[in-house]
C-alpha cells in the first residue's frame, strides 16, 4: 500500500494505466490451475480435522509437483514475449514483471493452502512482516528512476516474498505426480475456481469498459481508487487466509452448519465496525489529493465512490462459506448475480451520463451491483446454513 501510494505520488496516470491494463489478464490466467490450490485449501484443514495427515502430504507432493510445471511455462512464456514483442525499456519491464507476478501467483496460492496449524500461521506472518519491509526499503527506487523503478520494486518483491514462502513451507514434500490424487483434487477444486472465477471476474469488467470507453489515461486516474480498495482489502484478505481453513476444520470434525453462519455473523460485525471506521477517510480525500497527488484532482469524487464499493467488498471473505460446504448451486447462483450486476449496472450509469461524469457513472453503477450482491450473499448464506438438505452436488 505505501509503495502504490508513492507511485501514485510521482507517476502520472498514462503510465499507471499501461500496469493496470497489463494486469487485466492475471484473473483469467490463474484460472488455468483448474482448482488446484482451491481443492488443496479446503482438502487439507478437512482431512487435518480428521487427522489423516498420510492423505495431507500426498495432496500437498502432488500440488507442489503441478505447480511447478505451471510456474516454469509461464516463466518462460513471461521472457519470450517479453524478448518477441515488447518494445523499450518500460514495455520490456511491464512483460517482464507481469510474467513473474503471474508465476510467483501459482507458487503463492500453493504455498498459502499449506499454512493452516498454528505455528504455520505464525510463520506465515513472518514471512508477510519481513517481505513488507524489504519492499519498503525498495522505496528510493521509485524516486531514482520513476516507473521503471516501480516495476523493478514490483518485481524484486514479487521474487523475495515468494523464496520467504518456500523456505518457511510447513509441509516439505518431494514433489511427485499422482494421478488419483490429480484428478481427486480438481474434482474438488474445480468447480470451486470455476465458481470464484464467475464471482470475482465482475471486478475486471469496469477497467474493461474504461478501457474501450475512455483510455488508459483514464484507467490510470483510476489509481487513488484502486489504492482505497487496496487498503479495505487487506484485512479481509488477512482473515480469509485465517478464518477459511478454521471454519473448514471445524466443519470437517463437527458437520455443524449453525456454527458456520454465527462465525458468518461475528465476522461481519468485526467487518462492519472497522469499514465504518475507515469510511470516515472520505473527508480526507479532497485534501490529500489537492495537495499529495495533484495529477489525480480529477480522480477525488471516484476515489470517494471507491470507498463505499471497498466497504461492500469486505464481506466477500464469506463466500468461503460455500467452498467449506462444497454448495456449488448456491455458489453458482450468487456469483452469477454478481456478473449480471455488473455488466448492466456501470454500463447503465455510464450511457445517462454527460462526458464530463462518464469515469464517475461507471464507479456509481459498480457500487449499485456491490451493494446488490452483498445483499443476495447474506441471503444464500443464511439458506445453505440453515437448510438441512444437501447442496453437494
Amino acid at each position: 500500500m505505501a509503495v502504490s501510494i508513492i507511485a501514485i505520488k510521482l507517476i502520472g496516470p498514462e503510465k499507471l494505466g499501461m500496469w493496470q491494463a497489463a494486469l487485466l489478464i492475471k484473473p483469467y490466467v490463474a484460472f488455468l490451475q483448474l482448482g488446484l490450490t482451491q481443492g488443496l485449501g479446503r482438502q487439507i484443514p478437512f482431512l487435518l480435522g480428521q487427522k489423516n495427515d498420510y492423505r495431507v502430504r500426498q495432496y500437498a507432493s502432488n500440488a507442489q509437483f503441478v505447480t511447478t510445471l505451471y510456474t516454469l511455462t509461464c516463466a518462460i512464456i513471461a521472457v519470450a514475449l517479453t524478448f518477441f514483442l515488447a518494445e523499450g525499456i518500460n514495455e520490456k519491464l511491464i512483460y517482464i514483471t507481469a510474467g513473474i507476478f503471474i508465476a510467483t501467483m501459482f507458487v503463492d496460492n500453493y504455498l498459502s493452502s499449506t499454512y493452516r496449524s498454528s505455528k504455520s500461521f505464525a510463520n506465515l506472518a513472518k514471512v508477510y512482516f519481513v517481505a513488507s519491509i524489504f519492499e519498503i526499503l525498495l522505496l528510493p527506487l521509485i524516486y531514482y528512476y520513476g516507473f521503471n523503478g516501480y516495476m523493478i520494486i514490483l518485481l524484486l518483491h514479487s521474487i523475495f516474498s515468494t523464496s520467504l514462502l518456500i523456505y518457511f513451507r510447513p509441509i516439505k514434500v518431494a514433489s511427485k505426480f499422482n494421478k488419483d490424487i490429480f484428478f481427486e483434487n480438481i474434482k474438488i477444486g474445480f468447480p470451486m475456481v470455476s465458481l470464484d472465477f464467475l464471482r470475482s471476474i465482475p471486478d475486471t469488467y469496469p477497467k474493461i469498459f474504461i478501457l474501450y470507453f475512455l483510455s488508459t489515461t483514464a484507467l490510470g486516474l483510476t489509481s487513488p481508487a484502486n489504492a482505497a480498495l487496496a487498503a479495505f482489502a487487506v484485512l479481509p484478505a488477512s482473515l480469509a487466509k485465517y478464518v477459511y481453513p478454521n471454519m473448514t476444520f471445524n466443519f470437517g470434525k463437527t458437520a455443524n452448519k449453525l456454527k458456520l453462519w454465527q462465525t458468518s455473523k461475528k465476522l461481519s460485525g468485526l467487518l462492519t465496525g472497522i469499514g465504518l471506521v475507515g469510511l470516515f477517510s472520505i473527508f480526507i480525500i479532497p485534501y490529500a489529493v489537492e495537495n499529495f497527488f495533484p495529477k489525480y484532482v480529477e480522480a477525488i469524487s471516484i476515489t470517494k465512490i471507491a470507498l463505499f464499493i471497498a466497504f461492500f467488498r469486505m464481506f466477500t471473505i464469506l463466500f468461503t462459506v460455500f467452498n467449506t460446504l462444497k454448495a456449488y448451486k448456491i455458489q453458482f447462483i450468487v456469483s452469477l448475480i454478481r456478473n449480471i450486476c455488473y455488466l448492466i449496472f456501470p454500463l447503465l450509469f455510464y450511457y445517462f451520463a454527460s462526458t464530463s461524469q462518464q469515469l464517475e457513472f461507471i464507479f456509481l453503477g459498480v457500487l449499485v451491483a456491490e451493494f446488490l450482491y452483498v445483499v443476495a450473499l447474506f441471503y444464500f448464506i443464511f439458506r445453505v446454513t440453515h437448510n438441512k438438505l444437501s447442496y453437494d452436488d
